[in-house]
């Protein structure tokens, strides 16, 4: 049996061998590229790639074939992100997406609820000029600035604790929208009731869907019915209205006040690092040079393993994701939507390249939006 420093030498021998052959297969893929440049001959053909790694693993053990596979398939996939990369160089007209470089400065937004809603309150922060207008639904906001009745609406995209809110995304998809903006709210929840309750008196309490879970603990321990409205600003209002001392509502202090109502308790969620995400809509792609987000929407073939493929692409292009998302396809059972949101900016070459690949695999692909996300929230 040979030492193993000597085993080790052979091991370093020939992983200098297969990097000066990585290298020259990555120099035929450029020559590759080149030609398909001029040619505009497709550089995706899985057809191709599955007889090649069938020829080319013949004749192994089917441990080691397995691992060959990977490792086959491991350096096909680099060689065609390096021949997107390079198309791209040599033809820039090829990538697909055209954002406008022009930023959004609205004059009239919208936003789903009522005054004093945490959304009014994100709509005033992202535009600061602009006098925010309430509508009774996310379906309506959507409407309005898809029909150009409205430049920009403001809207709830995921709360820290309460998670993704699922039908802002089919809006995003259904109105074919853009994410322009970018804004996380830290959020403290009151209890309000009307002028003179008291908190051993409330029996019930009312509040959006994804308001309420956010301060369970606190409606438990009070032994609180709790009822579903459309929004925070909303339930402030009911309670405002029906002047129940029995009947409170879980609100912004901004709603409370502005509907006369005594807080009885404030910062009542469960987890006080508590934050929400709004996203300002737009009908125009825009890409801004201080923009670090990016966010898509695509279909895969239902086929084993397509997902991981994608993720695969995006390891390879060491690009970070921060987010991914699934949503049941209409009138497809069993087939879905995915959204992924990940860092960049879409003036980089890498990125280019990545949603120009992206573009040319997969059947369905989507730019939903370019923004900034800002290292730290407001309160």
């Amino acid at each position: 049996m040979r030492e193993l420093s000597s085993i080790r030498q052979d091991i370093n021998s020939v992983d200098a061998a297969i990097r000066e052959l990585f290298l020259l297969r990555m120099s035929l893929a450029r020559e590759v590229a080149q030609t398909k440049a001029q040619t505009d001959d497709a550089i995706y053909k899985p057809d191709r790639e599955a007889e090649i790694i069938q020829k080319r693993a013949t004749g192994m053990s089917e441990e080691l074939r397995i691992k060959y596979i990977a490792l086959l398939q491991s350096m096909i996939r680099a060689s065609r992100e390096y021949q997107y990369s390079e198309v791209l160089r040599l033809n820039p007209a090829k990538f697909p997406f055209h954002p406008s470089e022009s930023v959004l400065h609205p004059r009239s937004v919208y936003y789903q609820g009522a005054p004093g809603a945490y959304q009014e309150l994100a709509a005033r922060a992202l535009f600061p000029s602009c006098e925010p207008q309430n509508v009774p639904t996310w379906e309506q906001v959507f409407q309005s600035v898809r029909d150009g009745e409205v430049d920009a609406g403001v809207v709830p995209v995921e709360n820290t604790t309460a998670g993704t809110v699922s039908e802002v995304y089919d809006l995003l998809l259904e109105y074919d929208l853009s994410i322009n903006y970018s804004y996380i709210k830290k959020i403290r929840h009151c209890l309000a009731a009307p002028r003179g309750a008291a908190l051993e008196k409330i029996r019930r309490v009312c509040s959006h869907p994804h308001a309420l879970p956010q301060c369970h603990d606190f409606i438990s321990a009070h032994g609180l019915e709790a009822i579903e409205v459309a929004n925070t600003a909303i339930a402030a209002q009911t309670v405002a209205a029906k002047q129940d001392k029995t009947l409170a509502a879980i609100c912004s202090r901004e709603a409370a006040e502005l509907n006369g109502l005594d807080i009885l308790a404030e910062g009542i969620n469960d987890l006080k690092h508590n934050e929400t995400r709004f996203i300002a809509v737009s009908r125009t792609l825009t890409s801004r040079p201080e923009d670090n987000r990016i966010e898509i929407a695509f279909h895969i073939p239902n086929v084993a393993g397509s997902l991981n493929g994608v993720l695969d692409i995006f390891a390879g292009y060491h690009i970070d994701m921060t987010q991914i998302y699934s949503r049941p396809l209409k009138d497809s059972p069993w087939c879905y939507v995915f959204y992924i949101d990940f860092t960049g900016n879409m003036r980089d070459h890498a990125v280019q390249s990545l949603l120009y690949q992206l573009h040319e695999e997969l059947p369905y692909i989507k730019v939903i939006g370019s923004y900034s996300v800002a290292d730290t929230t407001e309160e």
